[in-house]
Parts: C-alpha cells; sequence; structure tokens
C-alpha cells in the first residue's frame, strides 16, 4: 500500500494532497479520502483504505471506520455495497 502511494505522490510532485473519491464498502456512502505525505508515511483524511488483493483496495469512510476499523473477511462478503476500488498508478 505504502509503495503504490510514494508512486502517485513521485508521479505528481506538485501535489501535496491526492484525493480519492470512492464507495464505502459499509454503508455504501460517497467517500473522499485526502492523502498527504507525512515524516513518518501518510496521513488519510476522510476514511481508509484497506489492500484486498494486489490491485483491490477497498474503501471505508470515517463513520464505520470509528464503528470498527477492521475489514473482515466473512463480514464485508455479506455487505451490499462491496466493491473494490482501483488505484491508478498516473497522474491525477
Amino acid at each position: 500500500m505504502i509503495e503504490i502511494l510514494q508512486r502517485l505522490f513521485e508521479s505528481n510532485p506538485e501535489k501535496s494532497t491526492i484525493v480519492l473519491n470512492g464507495i464505502c464498502s459499509y454503508c455504501g456512502c460517497e467517500t473522499i479520502i485526502e492523502i498527504t505525505p507525512t515524516s513518518g508515511g501518510f496521513g488519510l483524511q476522510g476514511g481508509a483504505l484497506f489492500k484486498y488483493s494486489p490491485d483491490d483496495y477497498l474503501v471505508k469512510c470515517h463513520d464505520c471506520c470509528q464503528v470498527n476499523p477492521i475489514i473482515q473477511d466473512s463480514y464485508k462478503l455479506q455487505r451490499r455495497y462491496f466493491q473494490f476500488c482501483k488505484i491508478a498508478d498516473h497522474r491525477l
């Protein structure tokens, strides 16, 4: 996960924040995640990204992260809003 975020910022050196738009895999709400580089890695505001497979990520909104910050396979597969987020490694 960290590697792809590093590549996104390296591909977009003029950006101090990268914004990802997605759908929360738990509640289905539109989720906007702002990602900024920090001294220890990356900061995310508005939600969380979870790596599901090498090319697929799940989005979770801030409110759902507050309720349960973990994605559990048995739970997520039952959800109606289960969607993958593709993070393209190109200029945004």
